[in-house]
């Protein structure tokens, strides 16, 4: 069967309720266990090269059964699998991250029997009835699937997001379960680190399976972007919305990852990436408010007809969202302007007033903490700075998005971190703007930003 059809069989059910989620996750922990036990009784007799080789084989296969798991389960324990691989790289073996890197996009729907339950639940019967609704689900993720829909009596198109049963009672006991899988199978070094990972996971997936927060996410959005024509936020509608189901206006575009952007001539794909950018920006020294989720899915670009004109960007998801207090992004500006005056002292001065240093810390760890703050902001240099903040004017030397191998070397740089500093736990608010800032490098990479943004930065930063 191909990985097309795999993912085309819809799940006639998922497990709901912890228990049953329990069941499932305990005996992939005792198999699991097994098998790593097995492992170390023929590892007794076999050559070190051997052991090294059986070991990674071992891993892989560990990792996939795993994910297979969580992909039936979906809900928080999938949702899980995927935020740890986008911390893995700086502490999941590569064979493991490789793996729960596919639940990002290899989601199987669930049938609509199942999600037509919580629909009623939420909503009732007589509200269903104002709704035309199109049983195939146009989108399906680890925590929902997102149906199109009518409403009878002013013909508005909506999306409707329903959230899969059980989610919000398993989150928990999901996580537990997943922390001790992950132990027992030998996949990951448990300390301090991992556990400061996992409680920033079990705080964003309590928000994420709040629909009714995510609800005045939108409105919030909806009301700060109103008069830039940038953006397009979607109109959300409360009456049929609730804790566990979202509706908004559907929104027709193009996908950020799709050859029709692609195809787009360089300039207006320098605005659009210019735009999502600046309301990066916006949103850590403004708002103090991140949409922290930035992959392809949550974004659609509607083109102008007027290839002069502005496209805009459509918002399309508001669940991960973070709120940072202003304690923290003071000294996190201060990090940026002494990143963007390649200043050593300044720079481990709000390291140390952020958490990531300590007053003990040698040269070693000093100067591995600012080679990766410099090399984070290589792309906001002086040599590379765009005159424009807008795209439209690229400078006479642009940084390159497109050909740039940043994320690779920020990542290998994250790894001599983690053994360096010993397993330090970073700030808890660093793991968010960090993958924030790895989403939007790729969103910009992908559009094939030609633009050294610097002086759209220090707009930002300056008055701090």
């Amino acid at each position: 069967m191909s990985k097309k059809d795999k993912k085309d069989r819809k799940l006639e059910k998922i497990a709901a309720n912890p228990l049953s989620r329990g069941v499932s996750l305990f005996n992939l922990s005792i198999n699991s266990g097994a098998r790593f036990a097995g492992l170390k009784v023929k590892d007794l007799f076999s050559p070190k090269d051997q052991r090294k080789e059986r070991f990674q084989q071992f891993l892989s296969s560990q990792a996939i059964k795993i994910a297979e798991e969580l992909g039936k389960l979906k809900g928080s324990v999938m949702k899980a699998g995927q935020m740890l691989s986008i911390y893995g790289e700086h502490f999941l073996p590569p064979e493991v991250n490789k793996v729960l890197k596919t639940l990002q996009s290899d989601s199987r729907p669930v049938v609509w029997s199942e999600m037509e339950k919580v629909l009623l639940r939420q909503l009732g019967s007589e509200k269903l009835a104002k709704l035309s609704i199109n049983k195939e689900p146009i989108a399906a993720a680890s925590m929902g699937q997102v149906y199109l829909a009518r409403i009878k009596k002013s013909k508005q198109q909506v999306a409707i997001k329903i959230q899969y049963p059980g989610v919000d009672k398993a989150i928990d006991s999901d996580l537990k379960s997943l922390k001790s899988i992950l132990s027992i199978s030998n996949l990951v070094p448990m300390g301090p680190s991992f556990e400061e990972v996992f409680k920033e996971i079990r705080m964003m997936l309590h928000h994420e399976a709040d629909y009714s927060r995510e609800l005045d996410m939108f409105q919030f959005y909806r009301e700060q972007l109103a008069d830039d024509g940038r953006f397009i936020v979607p109109q959300v509608y409360p009456e049929f919305s609730s804790k566990r189901v979202l509706t908004m206006s559907y929104e027709e575009g193009a996908p950020v990852d799709g050859q029709e952007i692609l195809d787009l001539d360089p300039k207006r794909r320098n605005r659009i990436a210019a735009a999502a950018m600046e309301l990066m920006f916006k949103e850590i020294f403004e708002w103090r408010i991140v949409q922290t989720d930035p992959h392809f899915g949550n974004y659609k670009i509607r083109l102008n007809n007027d290839p002069q004109a502005q496209d805009k960007i459509i918002l399309l998801d508001f669940g991960a969202v973070r709120k940072f207090p202003k304690k923290y992004i003071e000294p996190f500006a201060k990090l940026v302007k002494s990143a963007l005056a390649q200043d050593p002292v300044k720079n481990i001065e709000a390291g140390r007033a952020l958490g990531f240093l300590r007053d003990k810390d040698g040269e070693d760890v000093l100067n591995l903490f600012s080679k990766i703050c410099f090399t984070a902001i290589e792309a906001f240099n002086e040599e590379f700075a765009s005159p424009s903040l807008d795209g439209s004017d690229e400078g006479p030397n642009p940084y390159l998005w497109g050909q740039t191998d940043i994320i690779n070397r920020l990542t290998e740089l994250a790894k001599n971190a983690v053994f360096t500093f010993k397993l330090r736990t970073p700030p808890r608010e660093a793991i968010f703007l960090d993958r924030k800032m790895i989403g939007m490098y790729t969103f910009l990479a992908q559009l094939k930003l030609r633009m050294g943004p610097r002086n759209l930065l220090q707009k930002y930063v300056e008055p701090y």
